[in-house]
C-alpha cells in the first residue's frame, strides 16, 4: 500500500515555498510585460514617442516607489493578524491601506501640473519633454487605481492565497496589450493616440485589477457577521475571501 499524497503542503517545506513563490514570480513578470509592450509597440508607432516614454516611466516609478513599498508593508499586517485568527484587525488593516492608497494617489495626482516645467528643465528637447510629460501626467492620474490594486493584493497576499493575485495580473497584462494595441495604433475605431495611449492603456488595465479584487473580497462567500463593504468606527470588522 502506498502513502497517499497530502492534500496540502507541510508548514516550512519546499513545496509550501514553491506554492507561494511561483505564482508572485508570474505576478511580477506580468505587471513587467504591461511596460514591455508599451515600449514594444511604441517602437513601431513612433522613435520619438519610444524615447519618451522610458524617462517619463522611470521618473514617474521614481515618485510612486515611496508610496508603493509603504503601500506593499500591508502584506505583513495581514499576515500576522490572520495567523492570530483576529479577522477583524485584518479588515481595520486594509481599510487603512485603502486610505492611504488613495491619499497618496491624490499627491502623485498633483503633479501633473509641473510635469512640462519639470522634464524642460533637465535639459531634454520640446517635442520630446511634450510627450514625456504626457505619459508621466496620465500615470499619475492613474496612481490611486495602481497603489489601490497594490493594497487589495496585499489582502490575499498576506493570507497566502497567491494564485488570485498571479491570475489578476495576468488578466490585467492582457488587458493592457489589447488596449495598448488599439489605442497607440488607432485600430478598430479607436483614436490613434501614440504615446498616450499607451499610457491610458496601462492605467484603465491598473483600474481594472482594483475593480477585480474589490468584486472578489465584496462577493466572497466567507463573511463575518458584520460588513466588510463599510468601516465601523475607528477600524472596519469583517473579514472576506
Amino acid at each position: 500500500m502506498t502513502a497517499e499524497r497530502p492534500s496540502s503542503p507541510a508548514p516550512g517545506s519546499i513545496r509550501e515555498l514553491l506554492e507561494m513563490a511561483v505564482p508572485l514570480i508570474i505576478s511580477s513578470g506580468s505587471l513587467s510585460l504591461m511596460y514591455v509592450c508599451d515600449r514594444m509597440f511604441l517602437t513601431w508607432h513612433s522613435q520619438a514617442e519610444l524615447a519618451a516614454a522610458l524617462p517619463a516611466g522611470i521618473t514617474y516609478w521614481t515618485f510612486l516607489s515611496v508610496f508603493y513599498g509603504t503601500c506593499t508593508y500591508l502584506n505583513s499586517f495581514v499576515g500576522q493578524y490572520e495567523g492570530a485568527g483576529r479577522p477583524e484587525r485584518v479588515a481595520a488593516a486594509v481599510w487603512q491601506g485603502v486610505w492611504l492608497a488613495l491619499g497618496a494617489g491624490l499627491l502623485l495626482m498633483a503633479l501633473v501640473p509641473v510635469a512640462g516645467p519639470m522634464f524642460l528643465a533637465v535639459g531634454h528637447k520640446p517635442e520630446v519633454a511634450e510627450l514625456e510629460a504626457a505619459y508621466f501626467q496620465i500615470s499619475c492620474l492613474g496612481s490611486p487605481a495602481n497603489l489601490l490594486a497594490t493594497v487589495l493584493s496585499c489582502f490575499y497576499s498576506g493570507r497566502g492565497r497567491t494564485r488570485v493575485i498571479m491570475w489578476v495580473n495576468v488578466a490585467g497584462s492582457l488587458l493592457n496589450i489589447l488596449l495598448d494595441y488599439l489605442l497607440i495604433f488607432g485600430v478598430g475605431g479607436f483614436p490613434e493616440l501614440g504615446i498616450r495611449g499607451a499610457a491610458i492603456g496601462t492605467v484603465l488595465a491598473q483600474f481594472a485589477m482594483s475593480l477585480m479584487y474589490v468584486g472578489m473580497i465584496v462577493t466572497s462567500p466567507r463573511r463575518e457577521p458584520t460588513n466588510s463593504a463599510r468601516p465601523a468606527a475607528g477600524s472596519a470588522t469583517c473579514s472576506a475571501g
